[in-house]
């Protein structure tokens, strides 16, 4: 056990996360405490932090940092950093960058406009400098921000996203943390009936106030578990009530289960106008998918990539998973390969995360902490291949427990990136949330703050409860 002593520090949390990315919880306690109040007598595996006081949180997390890569004789290519959002830190640290250059000076105190600083150049120096993020994680930051702000998006806070949650699945995957549930067809029946319901008093209030929708992603679960006529008016619902016609707005629908796919369903979302669905193997090997619990075969997903090439949607995403249980290099590899052969031009590459409340999780606590080498190489492959492919990163995020402590990277053809996961990331948006499961977020741009409006995630607790939800939509305005 080992036992890290903090001087001048009120909170262990942000230290106990940096501790937990190299250690089992078993293995350590960070412990706050005041040395100038007290003799410290330090035993074996016992360490003091921060001798000299500092009311610095970054430099603390450096100095704790190289003492547990010295104690595990491995370090952490993300550094002290363990948030979930590093691209919003990027940006922080860019906004930093470009105020430095605009102040920047020559000896004699005069500007210097032949000297100019560079604010992506700034951006990576204070990454490195502040979190020791390692160059490789630096320049897939870099790359990811360049080409959001090539896009050209505007100002996010000028419009609103919506999430629909459809908290439904065929089965349940081993990893799954989600809202997502196996329920028969009159539960089902109800809770769309009740989502409607949520979605029309949502609209009222959207008509009152003029928001303007920029995005909607209809999501779970698996949102084609629904029947045709149900997306059918699920669509329509969002549509007419919202004032955000498919056509003329990011609409995404998830079609993630290759068996809840139909000719039917893809028909009746391209003659609404839906042009962008997610169908995500997470692996294209079949005893990979009997393992994670998967009731279909990887040739039920290229039956669904076809059909779907078959109805001309213009963005088709693909979920790839490195870590899943069995898996080596090979077998990644060829999953990719084949995803990328089968037209998917949006693939978001997902590190395994072994989430509370998971099955996984559940049978073997410290799965994540296994296999990361072949986890990095999974990764690293990733990158280096769809680059050639012509992919560009768009969009990271990261989680807990994840396997190496690594994250997650959305890639696409330019042009086909999802304007929703770029702003659910830089939370900078209010982002409304509709159904069971979803969290909503209400964005103050003059305070640069955001509250959570969040929905009960249990579909039947949020139908006993369905009030109560719907009075949460005033909490929007």
């Amino acid at each position: 056990m080992y036992r890290f002593y903090i001087n001048k520090i009120e909170n262990d949390y942000h230290y106990g996360e940096l501790a937990r990315v190299f250690l089992p919880d078993d293995e350590f306690e960070v412990i706050p405490l005041d040395v100038s109040s007290r003799n410290l007598a330090l035993r074996p595996g016992s360490f003091l932090v921060n001798a000299k006081g500092s009311a610095d949180r970054d430099e603390i997390k450096r100095e704790l940092f190289g003492l547990l890569a010295d104690l595990c004789g491995r370090s952490s290519e993300w550094g002290t950093l363990t948030g979930v959002r590093p691209l919003k830190l990027a940006y922080e640290m860019l906004a930093e960058a470009e105020s430095d250059s605009d102040s920047c000076t020559d000896k004699t105190g005069g500007s210097d406009p032949s000297n100019p600083i560079n604010p992506i150049k700034g951006m990576c120096a204070l990454l490195a400098e502040r979190y020791l993020i390692s160059p490789s994680k630096i320049a897939l930051l870099r790359e990811i921000a360049e080409y959001q702000i090539s896009c050209g998006m505007g100002d996010p806070s000028s419009k609103a996203g919506v999430y629909i949650g459809i908290p439904f699945c065929p089965t349940r995957c081993e990893y799954c943390a989600f809202a997502s549930n196996v329920a028969g067809r009159d539960e089902i029946a109800e809770y769309l009936t009740n989502l409607l319901t949520e979605i029309r008093y949502m609209g009222r209030l959207v008509r009152e106030h003029g928001t303007v929708i920029e995005s909607i992603y209809i999501g779970g679960g698996t949102p084609t578990t629904l029947e045709a006529d149900q997306l059918k008016q699920l669509i329509e619902t969002a549509a007419d009530e919202l004032g955000a016609d498919p056509r003329s707005i990011e609409f995404t629908v998830e079609a993630g289960r290759p068996d809840t796919i139909t000719a039917d369903k893809l028909a009746v979302m391209r003659e609404l106008g839906v042009s962008r669905i997610s169908i995500n193997p997470q692996s294209m090997k079949d005893e990979t998918l009997r393992a994670i619990g998967r009731d279909h075969t990887a040739d039920d997903i290229r039956s669904g990539y076809r059909l779907a090439a078959d109805y001309g949607f213009d963005v088709i995403n693909a979920d790839l998973i490195a870590g899943l249980p069995g898996e080596d290099l090979e077998d990644f590899r060829a999953s990719l390969e084949e995803i990328i052969s089968l037209g998917a031009n949006n693939i978001t590459v997902h590190t395994l995360s072994v989430k509370k409340g998971s099955r996984l999780r559940e049978n073997d606590p410290e799965y994540y902490r296994r296999n990361t080498e072949t986890v990095q190489s999974m990764v690293d492959y990733a990158r280096e291949r769809l680059s050639k492919e012509g992919f560009v990163p768009y969009y990271i995020y990261r989680q807990k427990h994840q396997m190496g402590a690594l994250e997650n990277v959305g890639y696409c053809r330019p042009g086909k990136h999802s304007i929703y996961n770029i702003r659910i990331m830089e939370e900078k948006q209010t982002i409304i949330g509709l159904g069971a499961g979803a969290i909503g977020k209400v964005y103050f741009p003059d305070e640069d703050r955001l509250e959570r409006v969040a929905n009960v995630s249990n579909y039947r607790v949020y139908s006993d409860r369905f009030d109560e939800m719907l009075s949460r939509k005033d909490l929007y305005y």
